[in-house]
């Protein structure tokens, strides 16, 4: 074969291996419906652990505690640090004043709060206890009467006091209502992206 000839087979055969309008198409529909598959997995995916989240820290800080006989409190001050930092939740058990030993940690009443400190030393004969927190220098100035008794701390959780903090005020609220409702947007949003891109791909297959 002529050298002219080989040439003319060589620019066939090259041709014919180019790809064809449609086939680009169909490869650029395929990759835009991959990343919107993309996207709808991250959205449903972000969506569901900001929802799951929210669902365990309320379980977890005001349902299950109240299951078990618990009383949760969330400490609002740096008294009891490092034991209880602030932000802390701890969780409760009813008992009576009388039940009480020096070193455990009560919650008791005290001027309408409620006040989570450590026994100091009891007076079994007056009813009553003095407290201290832990990073407090002196003792408090007043005895807890065993009435004014909640509890006595059995363990903590750290941070999730704020989650109960937060929804004492009316911005927490708002706070709390605004993730809620962008945890079911993303949720939503991801389930219309998937249905989109399963419709798109069925109508271009």
């Amino acid at each position: 074969m002529s050298k002219v000839g080989r040439s003319i087979t060589q620019t066939n055969l090259i041709a014919t291996h180019e790809p064809e309008p449609r086939d680009v198409f169909s490869r650029e529909v395929e990759k835009s419906l991959a990343r919107l598959r993309a996207l709808a997995r991250v959205c449903s995916f972000v969506g569901g652990v900001i929802l799951l989240a929210l669902a365990l820290v309320g379980l977890g800080s005001s349902v299950v505690p109240r299951v078990m006989g618990m009383q949760p409190y969330a400490i609002i001050s740096e008294s009891m640090e490092p034991a209880y930092p602030t932000g802390s939740l701890v969780y409760a058990q009813p008992v009576s004043g009388e039940d009480l030993q020096p070193g455990e940690v009560a919650a008791f009443w005290r001027d309408g709060d409620v006040i989570v400190h450590r026994v100091n030393s009891i007076d079994a004969t007056e009813k009553e206890f003095v407290a201290k927190g832990d990073a407090n220098d002196d003792v408090d100035l007043r005895p807890v009467p065993f009435h004014e008794v909640l509890g006595r701390v059995v363990f903590s959780v750290p941070y999730v006091g704020y989650f109960l903090m937060a929804l004492g005020s009316l911005e927490g609220k708002l706070l709390l209502g605004w993730v809620v409702l962008m945890g079911t947007a993303l949720c939503i949003l991801g389930s219309i992206l998937g249905s989109l891109a399963t419709r798109q791909g069925s109508e271009n297959g």
